[in-house]
């Protein structure tokens, strides 16, 4: 039985090809046809376009971008001349000043004239 098996699994001898079937060549090369070609055109457009929208996107943000870190750096120079301004402010409200400044007018403090005044106007 195991020799049965044996012959069964063992390759043909090889047999002298027939010199008509040799090597077959490939007798018609398939083309595109014209509406395949639209169709890849198309999609080779629509392709092309879409990257251009991507990339005027892209550079769209960039822009806006760089725009956006200008107009914070504004910001923050625009900020820091607001707080010398308030620093200044305080100092010339401050109560020391505007006695010393009554003095140098000659004006003398007179209780019954002071009024106090609400700073802006909150109750």
């Amino acid at each position: 039985m195991a020799v049965e098996r044996y012959h069964q699994t063992l390759p043909r001898p090889r047999t002298e090809q027939d010199p008509a079937q040799g090597t077959r060549k490939a007798s018609r090369v398939v083309g595109l046809k014209k509406f395949e070609t639209v169709v890849y055109l198309i999609l080779f457009a629509m392709i092309a376009t879409v990257a251009i929208y991507v990339l005027s996107l892209k550079m769209e943000a960039y822009s806006l971008q760089t725009e956006k870190t200008q107009i914070e750096s504004e910001i923050a120079v625009k900020e820091g001349e607001i707080s010398e301004l308030k620093t200044e402010v305080t100092d010339l409200a401050s109560y020391d000043r505007i006695y010393e400044k009554a003095n140098e007018l000659g004006l003398d403090l007179d209780n019954g004239n002071v009024k106090v005044a609400e700073k802006y106007g909150k109750d």
